[in-house]
């Protein structure tokens, strides 16, 4: 006899972290559907302990019609209820291959685990180090041309590129002074002057390359002197410039300048003088590929962020604010955007739902809004072990909508826990 499922879906014994506040009872009404019995079918694959949790919402109290059965040999889960039925594609191939119980006195909320074989979870199994980033180097091909998603202006001229270079992590200064600081059996001092000459101290940085474009998990990098068709502008105004020249006269060299498309207006990219670097976003442009494919949406970079932010500090929790303040009417300072509290549970998902067609590979969130002075407290604290992303505004605001459309995929008994919500974000690949 399955037992039914009393956890919440994201199943806290399919986490890594221990840190977990108490869960609360949520109560939950379902209403009636006009016109079909079943409303939906949520299945999650929970790797770390081989099962497949289900939940089906129906529309009305479960009764004698109700059933549910698994087809094609353990691949396919159908409920029956009061004269409609509805089937949907598990993330995982499950052992049963025959009718299942109802559980007792599940009302609306029908809730199963499954057990999958080993092989499997094997097949499914995953981890941060070997992520698949969207659009590394060796993904691009070279003389690629770099063109605006939204109206095809040509940035990056073919042939310009001679070559594709993956930039390392964020700690990389700081992890390459460390070695060189400490190595076995071999202690004399190493000053940051000393350092800094071998090219990779912490008070250094990776400049722009003419002919060279890098690449991270969420843009290129590009020499000012490769582009074509950008324009340049503060954030605080709304005048643009030909050049990043122009634009930083007279302005702090510290802060980012806002480009975009000299043909449709489109914000694409920051320019960081600093670096001397035109950086643009991945989601915001298109280039040639080595496997033709969809190309990476802003909340699969997000996701890529997410996940090597987690390898590389060990902290779920994040705070995704914008790196700029927008330019509102006639050039006048807008308010600044909300930020987004994501703390990750699992980021290793596998889901299906017949809200979405397919099987999907995702991490598991729970989001908070926030203002700009509470995220800067939650970073700024010494106990809160939070981490900051910057994004563009316009990302957040898209990520914001994806986590919303997907807490809706859930049971309404699994959207909230506590003063948090319940979201997914794809992965890439």
């Amino acid at each position: 006899m399955l037992s039914r499922n009393l956890s919440l879906g994201f199943s806290l014994g399919n986490l890594n972290q221990t840190e977990l506040p108490s869960q609360q009872g949520n109560a939950s009404v379902v209403m009636a559907h006009p016109y079909t019995a079943i409303l939906s079918i949520y299945a999650e694959l929970l790797s770390n302990i081989r099962q497949v949790s289900v939940r089906a919402t129906l529309s009305s109290p479960s009764d004698a019609t109700t059933k549910a059965e698994i087809l094609d040999d353990g691949r396919r889960i159908q409920v029956h209820h009061q004269g409609e039925s509805r089937s949907l594609d598990l993330p995982a191939s499950v052992l049963v291959r025959a009718a299942i119980p109802i559980p007792e006195n599940c009302l609306q909320d029908l809730a199963w685990r499954l057990p999958v074989p080993a092989a499997e979870t094997e097949l499914t199994r995953f981890s941060a180090e070997s992520q698949s980033v969207p659009w590394s180097s060796p993904d691009i091909k070279i003389g690629s041309r770099i063109c605006c998603r939204h109206c095809d202006y040509v940035f990056i001229q073919p042939g310009r590129i001679k070559s594709w270079k993956d930039l390392p992590s964020e700690n990389w200064a700081e992890m390459m002074e460390f070695w060189h600081c400490h190595k076995p059996h071999q202690h004399e001092h190493h000053d940051g002057e000393a350092l800094s000459k071998r090219g990779y101290g912490a008070n250094s940085a990776i400049t722009s390359q003419s002919e060279v474009g890098f690449v991270d998990l969420t843009s290129f990098m590009f020499s000012e002197s490769d582009c074509d068709g950008l324009l340049f502008s503060h954030p605080s105004s709304d005048a643009s410039f030909d050049t990043s020249k122009e634009a930083m006269d007279g302005t702090d060299p510290v802060k980012p300048l806002r480009i975009t498309c000299q043909s449709c207006s489109a914000e694409i990219g920051i320019f960081n003088a600093l670096a001397s670097s035109v950086t643009l976003f991945k989601w915001q442009v298109t280039c040639e590929t080595a496997s033709p494919g969809q190309a990476p949406s802003s909340s699969e970079c997000l996701a890529a962020t997410l996940i090597a932010t987690i390898s590389r500090s060990g902290s779920s929790k994040s705070v995704v604010a914008s790196h700029t303040l927008g330019v509102g009417p006639e050039g006048t300072l807008s308010e600044p955007p909300r930020s987004l509290h994501l703390w990750v549970l699992n980021a290793n998902v596998v889901y299906s739902s017949t809200m979405r067609e397919g099987r999907r590979a995702a991490i598991k969130i729970l989001y908070q809004d926030i203002d700009v002075e509470q995220g800067n407290k939650l970073v700024d604290s010494m106990t809160s072990g939070v981490q900051e992303i910057s994004f563009p505004a316009a990302a957040i605001k898209a990520a914001r909508q994806i986590l919303q459309e997907s807490n809706c995929l859930m049971p309404i008994s699994e959207r909230l826990f506590q003063q948090w919500h319940v979201g997914l974000l794809e992965r890439w690949g």
